[in-house]
C-alpha cells in the first residue's frame, strides 16, 4: 500500500470513496475531437482528461473572432444522470458572473448529446504540476495572487469555496515561469477548475462527481463537516508545501505524518526562512481552528515575510566620535560587524553619504574617510574606519555619515561620525633663556673658583658646596610642591628658624672665643690673631652655607615655577644645566678628561636637545598655520 492509498484508508469514510455515479468512456473516443461547430465552437486539441471525473477539456477557437477557449465536457453513462444538471443551471450562473484577473472567466454553455459543455476564457499558461524551478520572490507572487483570489471568492455574497485547490489547478504564464523575470515582467498566476466549488452551505451539484483530491483536502472536507474560510487555505499551503518541496502531487503523502495527520516539511527546505515555514504549517494545521480564520489575514501575514533565510546585521556601535591631539593627525576606531542568522552568509560594502561640503567621490573612495576591509564575505568582521584630518581645517567640529550596504534584512545600515580637529597652537612654550644661562654659569665660576682656591680642601669649601647642591635640592621641590609646601613656608617654618639658630651658636662661639682671648691677653698681653680666625671660621662657614642655601633656593624655585612646562620637564632642565654649568667650571680649572668628557656629553646633549625644540616646533606650527590659510581645506 502506498502513500497515497494509505491517506485515503486512514482520513477518508468509505462512503466518500465510492463512486456516486458511473462514467462510461471508450479510450477510441476520447482520442477523437468532438464536433462543436453547431455551437460556434472549432476544437483544435484536447488538453487534459479525468477518467475519474468525467471531464475532458480541449482547447477551441471561437469561429465568429477566432478566440482561443476552453470547453470543459461532463460526461455521463446515462441520461438520467445528465438531466440532474438541468438543476444546478442558476449555479452555472452565478459562476459565470466572476469577473476576476486571476480566474478564467465562464463565457457560456451548450448542451450536446453527450455532455454538459462549459466554456471560459483561455489562459497561455501552464499548471505547477509541469514547471519547475520557481525563485523564492515568484513563489510568495504566486501565494499572493492565489490568496487575492481567495479574497474575492471569499467576499462574495454568498462565499464561494473552491475545494479542489492543488498544482494542477494553478496555472503560472509560461513566460514568466523561467527563473528570472523579464524587465518590468510579473508573473501571473491563475485559479481553474472550479467543477467542485461550494456557493455557500449549499452543494452544487457538480460537487457531487468527485470529493476533491487526496492529500490536499482539508480534514473537515474528508468528514464532510462545514466548510469555513480557512477550508481553502489548506489546499493551497498543500500546494505551495509541494512546490518548495519538489514533490509531485501524487507523492503528497510522503509527507504526512499519520501519527498527527500533519504535513512534516521543515527538513526538506533549509535554506527558507523560518518564519515562512510557520506560515505554511499554519496553513496547513488540520484543526481549522488553528489556521489562519480567513484569505485577507494569511495574506496579511505572508507580505512581511522574507521567504529565505536572511543575514542580520549587528553592530557594536552607531556613533563613532573622534577627537584629534595634533594637527594632520590620522585617527582610527574599529566597527565589529555581526550576522547572528545560522546557515546563511554576511555579505557588506561600506561607502560615505554624500555631503556637499565634500569633494565629489565614489562609493569606492573618499577624501578623507577610509575603510578597512571596504567589501567583505563573513558572518563577523572587525572594521577599521579611518579619518585623515590633514584634509581638515583646524580646531573644527565635522560630521558625516557612513553607510553599510548588504545582502541583510535591513538592506542599509547608517551610522554618524563626528571629528573634533586640534586647534593650531602658536603659543609654544620656550624655556627660559637667560636663566638657564645665568644659573649655569654662576654654577661653572663657583665650581671652578672653588677648585682654583683650594676651597674644597678646607671647611668652609666643603660647606659652601654642600650648601649649594641643598640649595638646588630644596629649589626644585619646593617649586614643584608648591601645594603642598611653599617655598616661603619652608623658607619661615623651616630654613630661617634654622638658620639664626645657626647664627646664634656663632655668636655665642664668637663670644666665648673674645672672651678666652682677652682673659690670655690680661695674663700674657699677647693676642694670637690666627688664633681667633680659627676659632670662628666654623660658625662663618655655616652662616655663609646658610646664606648661600638660602640664595640659590628662592632663585631656582622662582625660575622654576616661571617655566610653563610640565614638572618633569622643567626638574630635567634645571638638574641637566646644573650638571653641565659644574662640569663646565671643573673642567675649565683641571681639564677634560675622558671622565669629564663623558659626563658633560651626557648632560650637555640633552639639555641642547630640550632648548632647540620649542623654537623649532614654533616654526613648524607657523608654517602649517599658513598651509592650512592658503590649502583649499575641506570645510566641516
Amino acid at each position: 500500500m502506498d502513500s497515497l492509498e494509505r491517506l485515503a484508508v486512514t482520513q477518508f469514510p468509505r462512503k466518500l470513496i465510492a463512486p456516486t455515479y458511473l462514467y462510461c468512456f471508450s479510450l477510441t473516443a476520447m482520442t477523437t475531437l468532438p464536433d462543436f461547430s453547431a455551437y460556434g465552437y472549432q476544437v483544435t486539441e484536447q488538453l487534459n482528461q479525468n477518467l475519474q471525473g468525467g471531464i475532458i477539456t480541449y482547447k477551441a477557437l471561437e469561429i465568429a473572432n477566432e478566440k482561443p477557449v476552453v470547453i470543459k465536457q461532463f460526461r455521463f453513462a446515462t441520461r438520467s444522470d445528465w438531466d440532474s444538471y438541468k438543476a444546478i443551471e442558476r449555479e452555472i450562473e452565478v459562476l459565470q458572473g466572476l469577473n476576476h484577473p486571476g480566474i478564467p472567466r465562464y463565457l457560456a454553455q451548450f448542451d450536446p448529446s453527450n455532455g454538459l459543455c462549459l466554456v471560459q476564457e483561455y489562459k497561455e499558461a501552464q499548471p505547477l504540476s509541469k514547471l519547475r524551478g520557481f525563485s523564492p520572490e515568484e513563489i510568495k507572487s504566486i501565494a499572493t495572487q492565489v490568496l487575492e483570489i481567495l479574497i474575492y471568492l471569499q467576499k462574495r455574497k454568498p462565499s464561494i469555496f473552491h475545494r479542489d485547490i492543488k498544482p494542477e489547478n494553478v496555472l503560472v504564464d509560461e513566460i514568466s515561469s523561467v527563473s528570472s523575470l523579464p524587465d518590468g515582467g510579473e508573473i501571473k498566476a491563475y485559479l481553474i477548475d472550479f467543477g467542485l466549488a461550494r456557493i455557500g452551505n449549499s452543494t452544487m451539484a457538480l460537487s457531487s462527481l468527485i470529493g476533491g483530491t487526496l492529500g490536499f483536502m482539508p480534514p473537515e472536507q474528508v468528514h464532510n463537516q462545514k466548510l469555513t474560510k480557512a477550508s481553502d487555505l489548506y489546499g493551497l499551503g498543500a500546494t505551495l508545501i509541494c512546490l518548495i518541496t519538489q514533490t509531485k502531487s501524487a507523492d503528497i503523502g510522503t509527507l504526512v505524518d499519520f501519527s498527527t495527520n500533519k504535513i512534516t516539511f521543515k527538513d526538506k527546505v533549509s535554506k527558507f526562512s523560518l518564519g515562512f515555514i510557520q506560515w505554511l504549517e499554519k496553513m496547513v494545521e488540520p484543526n481549522p481552528a488553528n489556521r489562519y480564520q480567513n484569505a485577507r489575514l494569511a495574506l496579511e501575514a505572508l507580505k512581511s515575510l522574507d521567504l529565505i533565510r536572511i543575514p542580520e546585521v549587528s553592530l557594536d556601535k552607531l556613533e563613532l566620535d573622534f577627537v584629534a591631539n595634533s594637527v594632520g593627525q590620522e585617527l582610527s576606531k574599529t566597527i565589529t560587524v555581526t550576522n547572528t542568522i545560522p546557515d546563511t552568509m554576511l555579505q557588506g560594502e561600506w561607502s560615505v553619504s554624500p555631503h556637499p561640503k565634500d569633494p565629489p567621490h565614489t562609493p569606492d573612495s573618499h577624501s578623507w574617510i577610509s575603510f578597512s576591509p571596504r567589501k567583505f564575505e563573513s558572518n563577523q568582521v572587525n572594521c577599521l574606519l579611518r579619518v585623515d584630518t590633514s584634509k581638515l581645517k583646524a580646531n573644527k567640529n565635522y560630521e558625516r555619515e557612513i553607510v553599510l550596504n548588504s545582502n541583510a534584512r535591513q538592506e542599509k545600515y547608517y551610522l554618524k561620525v563626528k571629528v573634533k580637529t586640534a586647534p593650531l597652537q602658536l603659543n609654544v612654550s620656550l624655556p627660559p633663556y637667560g636663566f638657564i644661562l645665568a644659573f649655569g654659569l654662576v654654577l661653572a665660576l663657583i665650581s671652578g673658583i672653588g677648585l682654583q682656591v683650594g676651597l674644597l680642601e678646607n671647611v668652609i669649601g666643603r660647606w659652601i658646596a654642600v650648601g649649594i647642591f641643598t640649595a638646588i635640592a630644596l629649589g626644585i621641590y619646593s617649586s614643584k610642591n608648591s601645594d603642598w609646601l611653599d617655598f616661603e613656608d619652608l623658607l619661615l617654618g623651616y630654613l630661617v628658624p634654622f638658620m639664626f639658630s645657626g647664627v646664634l651658636v656663632a655668636i655665642g662661639w664668637m663670644i666665648v672665643v673674645v672672651i678666652g682671648v682677652v682673659i690670655r691677653w690680661a695674663s700674657t698681653g699677647v693676642i694670637d690673631t690666627f688664633e681667633i680666625i680659627d676659632s670662628i671660621k666654623i660658625p662663618l662657614a655655616i652662616s655663609l652655607g646658610f646664606g648661600v642655601v638660602l640664595a640659590i633656593s628662592w632663585a631656582i624655585g622662582r625660575a622654576i615655577r616661571a617655566i610653563p612646562w610640565n614638572g618633569g620637564r622643567a626638574i630635567a632642565l634645571s638638574v641637566l644645566t646644573a650638571a653641565t654649568g659644574i662640569l663646565t667650571g671643573i673642567g675649565a680649572v683641571i681639564g677634560f678628561n675622558s671622565y669629564l668628557l663623558a659626563g658633560l656629553t651626557a648632560a650637555a646633549l640633552p639639555l641642547a636637545g630640550m632648548l632647540i625644540y620649542p623654537p623649532l616646533k614654533l616654526v613648524r606650527l607657523k608654517a602649517q598655520h599658513r598651509r592650512q590659510e592658503s590649502q583649499n581645506l575641506i570645510e566641516p
